[in-house]
Order: structure tokens, then C-alpha cells, then sequence
């Protein structure tokens, strides 16, 4: 098992430089040109300033089914990215990332999944079948709850957390949303690497680079 986490974590370091590099590749003539198929941006935000950090937008807050904790720092703040093969989703027949209105919600594919969690409000995406998923969390001591996540708008997930050497690992202690154990498998399946987005060259997070200066 440690085995595997090193080749993840290497794949995660190679996935933010491919990322970064493509960033800066694509710059030229038509670089202004918003892409329409990309799965980083809801919409077109005014330019910052050089000295503006990047924000929230104000319609990316979770809706509060349960009242909404104060928007204060925790432990664990931070963006954070894995990394799954197609050898190790099941193959070609099995692990193929597709997009899908209707499917499970938490259904893990191969390819690279993101998660931002930010003074109370956490952000995952699974970038290739472009599934997202949004709530509220909050922390006490070593345990962790998510709530007034859409997909499971009534119930309160408790974890365990434990954050070393930028490795983010989370223990399902009870979670009763829906579809058999999905988030549960989602959120522990695999540790979860930090990245400093601000400094990495990444231009695009979903749903923001918050905490990032502009340009």
C-alpha cells in the first residue's frame, strides 16, 4: 500500500507540472478565449488586480439545509488532489471516465479529482466524468463532519482526519448518505495530497483559486 501512495503522490507532483506547463503553453494570440469544454470555470470574472486575492463567487455557497458554519480557518484548509489509474478503477471496461447526469453521484473513475476545503466550505470535482459536489464541514479535534452536501441534503458524515507530509487521510466513523457508501468510498478510497495552487503555474480550481493573488 505504501508502495502504491508514493507512485500517487509522484503522479500528482507530474499531473500540477503537466497542468502548469499546459497553462503556459496555451498562452498566445487566443489566450483571452474562454475554452468552452472547460471543467474549471463556471464563469468569465472580471480581471483582479495584481495586488486582489481570488474570492469565492458568492452563488458557489452551499446551500444551508442545516445553518452554515462561520466562515473561519480550520486545520485542514486547503487544496488537495489525487490521482486514480485506469489499471487501478478496473481497466479499460470498468475504470473509463464518462460524463453522466443520471449515474450514482461519488462514483470514482480513473483520472485526477480535486478538493478545496476552505473555512467551512469544501469543493470536490473528478475533472475527467466531471462530477461535483459542494457542502459545508466543520471540525472538532480530530474528527471531521460534512453537511448540506445536495447529494445527501439531510444527513452528516463523521470522519476521522489526519493531515502529515502534506498527505491528507480521511476514516469514515458514520456517513448514512445514501447510495450504498459511495461518498464514504469516495472521501477515504486514497490519501489526499496538498498542493500550493497559489505558486504552482495552476490557473483553474474548482470552484476557485481562493487565497490567490491576480492575475
Amino acid at each position: 500500500m505504501a508502495g502504491a501512495d508514493r507512485v500517487r503522490q509522484i503522479a500528482v507532483v507530474t499531473a500540477v507540472a503537466v497542468v502548469a506547463f499546459a497553462a503556459g503553453t496555451v498562452a498566445g494570440p487566443g489566450a483571452g478565449v474562454p475554452d468552452p469544454g472547460s471543467t474549471m470555470s463556471l464563469s468569465s470574472p472580471a480581471p483582479l488586480r495584481p495586488d486582489e486575492r481570488v474570492e469565492i463567487p458568492p452563488e458557489m455557497e452551499p446551500y444551508d439545509y442545516r445553518p452554515a458554519p462561520p466562515r473561519e480557518a480550520t486545520p485542514v484548509d486547503g487544496f488537495y488532489m489525487r490521482i486514480f489509474t485506469l489499471e487501478e478503477m478496473g481497466g479499460p471496461l470498468l475504470g473509463v471516465p464518462f460524463h453522466c447526469l443520471r449515474c450514482v453521484p461519488y462514483s470514482v473513475d480513473a483520472g485526477v479529482q480535486t478538493l478545496l476545503l476552505h473555512e467551512g466550505r469544501f469543493y470536490l470535482e473528478h475533472q475527467l466524468n466531471r462530477f461535483r459536489a459542494l457542502g459545508h464541514y466543520v471540525v472538532h479535534g480530530r474528527r471531521i463532519a460534512f453537511f448540506n452536501d445536495v447529494n445527501c441534503s439531510g444527513t452528516r458524515g463523521t470522519y476521522t482526519w489526519n493531515l502529515e507530509q502534506r498527505r491528507l487521510a480521511l476514516e469514515v466513523l458514520d456517513d448514512p448518505c445514501p447510495y450504498v457508501d459511495e461518498r464514504s468510498n469516495d472521501l477515504t478510497l486514497a490519501p489526499w495530497t496538498r498542493i500550493d495552487v497559489c505558486f504552482s503555474g495552476i490557473k483553474d480550481w474548482y470552484p476557485a483559486r481562493v487565497g490567490c493573488k491576480g492575475p
